[in-house]
């Protein structure tokens, strides 16, 4: 019987550990998309702006 309750406790506190492991990589995972996403937003959003300013810059161009 004291066998099977130690193992019991080791099975439980290794499912504990993986859990915590998984709640971890889960947020940091999270964390970096949510960086990555910020920054792939923030790229895009300069390269309009840039490709509206050279657009306008060539419509001044071809009406003078």
């Amino acid at each position: 019987m004291f066998f099977l309750n130690a193992s019991l406790k080791k099975t439980m506190f290794y499912s504990f550990e993986l859990q915590m492991a998984g709640v971890i990589l889960l947020t940091a995972m999270a964390v970096c998309g949510v960086s990555l996403w910020i920054k792939r937003r923030k790229l895009e959003k300069e390269s309009v702006e840039q490709e509206s300013a050279e657009s306008i810059e060539q419509d001044i161009s071809e009406n003078k």
